[in-house]
């Protein structure tokens, strides 16, 4: 049986940083995933990663003069888009908090959101969801490059974009860089199923604290994160 030590030598392959490795992106995909499926079974029937479609359901709101759905669609992007901007911040200053590594610091932040997410009973939805789509706004700013390859690990529409993109240009010039692409985001798009399934397993059994296993996803990302460190200060 392969050791682990083995499989994260076969996932980094050659692969110089942790965070730019498949396995880093397993992980936080698998986060990602389960976050969707568990604010839309769990949290409401939102979509905690899906801003297009927020906007779209606001702009009926609009339309329908509802102002509960107005204000709870709005919530939602207010809560993405400063995610966005925090991590912005946190990632321009490239500076260590507490003596953590900045960007161990936002898996820390964002795996401590969902921890406390978990703790919210269901009358406390709206704080539950606003701390999700904050941490997915933080994840999809913060994590957008793995190796030589762009791609998302809290949503799908735009992976689905790269896989057939790089399909046809395989198909018209057999250039293996573009196979290689559109398996690796193929792949990160089943992981984000998977992780959407574990989701939708867990729940029955432990409810509203599913939310941690994707905590836990971010937790080992961090450790990765920490291995990486260490190395680069042995180099």
């Amino acid at each position: 049986m392969i050791s682990f030590d083995e499989w994260v030598t076969v996932m980094r392959k050659d692969e110089r940083k942790y965070s730019e490795s498949l396995l880093f992106a397993t992980l936080l995909t698998l986060a990602g995933g389960l976050q969707d499926a568990y604010s839309y079974a769990a949290r409401g029937q939102v979509f905690v990663n899906a801003l297009t479609g927020n906007v779209v359901l606001l702009g009926l709101s609009f339309v329908s003069g509802d102002f509960y759905l107005i204000f709870r669609y709005l919530r939602q992007i207010i809560a993405f888009a400063l995610g966005v901007y925090v991590s912005g911040r946190i990632i321009f200053s490239r500076r260590h908090f507490f003596g953590i590594h900045w960007r161990r610091f936002i898996l820390l932040g964002e795996g401590a959101a969902l921890v406390i997410v978990g703790f919210l009973p269901h009358t406390y939805d709206a704080l539950a969801n606003f701390l999700m789509a904050t941490a997915c706004g933080i994840q999809v700013n913060t994590f957008q490059k793995f190796a030589d390859i762009n791609f998302a690990t809290t949503m799908c529409v735009g992976n689905v974009r790269t896989i057939m993109h790089n399909l046809a240009g395989y198909h018209h010039n057999r250039r293996s860089i573009h196979k290689h692409k559109s398996r690796t985001v193929f792949y990160i798009v089943f992981i984000f199923l998977v992780g959407a399934s574990l989701g939708g397993f867990f729940l029955p059994i432990i409810g509203l604290r599913t939310i941690w296993i994707s905590a836990l996803f971010l937790f080992l990302a961090f450790v990765l994160l920490r291995f990486e460190e260490e190395e680069e200060e042995e180099s």
